[in-house]
């Protein structure tokens, strides 16, 4: 998309221009045509995923089009309020309206927003993103934490709570327990391991994780072994 930043004007020609049977709404087709005419960069919008995901970011009143209003809102004037769309976003995939996103309903978006990158089946799984954004253990995404994961306009949080965070990062079961299997796919996810590691590299950068640490000797790392671990100084 390009970088320059569409004035309100061009915004009222390309929606009229695109506003096939005038009746004030686009439609899909024609919230693709205004919105490939306002930025006109050649690149497109992308997969039908993307643009039904960012026509959902521009239709507050939930008909399925898309107002003049509704669309001058999210711009605004020389902006994008990404924020704004991107919250209604995720108001329109929170499906029982119970105001929280569940995996489930956090997934299409999450696919929407990688959509083009490499495919890497080793890549951050749905549910790193859940442990990431959610930042009180209750297993569901509220609109402000995912605003928070996205947008990085997180506030500040106590250590312990930060500390929390990063230990749900790594146990990715919820069994209150780092496995030696958790480490290593954390580590792969976050690219820490080379393509050309053998399985006795891998077995060995586990066992310098956990060396000093696994206090009681039963293989796994507990919150307050991971904590003493993580306040090591390098």
């Amino acid at each position: 998309m390009a970088s320059d930043k569409p004035t309100k004007e061009a915004v009222e020609q390309a929606f009229a221009k695109a506003d096939k049977d005038e009746n004030g709404k686009l439609t899909l087709s024609e919230f693709k045509a205004c919105f490939e005419e306002v930025f006109n960069d050649g690149e497109g919008l992308g997969p039908d995923a993307i643009i039904n995901m960012m026509m959902s970011g521009f239709d507050a009143d939930g008909d399925n089009m898309v107002s003049l209003d509704e669309l001058l809102k999210v711009i605004g004037d020389k902006k994008i309020d990404e924020k704004l769309m991107f919250k209604t976003m995720i108001k329109g995939a929170d499906k029982d309206g119970n105001g929280f996103l569940s995996a489930a309903e956090f997934k299409p978006i999450l696919e929407a927003m990688m959509d083009g990158e490499d495919d890497d089946e080793d890549g951050p799984p749905i549910e790193f993103f859940m442990n990431m954004a959610d930042s009180n253990s209750d297993q569901k995404l509220s609109v402000q934490e995912l605003l928070n994961l996205f947008t990085g306009e997180a506030e500040e949080k106590d250590p312990k709570e930060e500390m929390k965070s990063m230990f749900r990062l790594y146990d990715t079961d919820a069994d209150g327990m780092i496995s030696k299997k958790e480490i290593l796919g954390f580590m792969k996810m976050m690219g820490m391991v080379d393509e050309d590691d053998t399985r006795a590299d891998m077995r060995m950068i586990v066992n310098m994780f956990m060396a000093g640490s696994d206090e009681d000797g039963d293989g796994k790392l507990n919150y307050e072994e991971f904590c003493k671990l993580m306040d090591k100084p390098e």
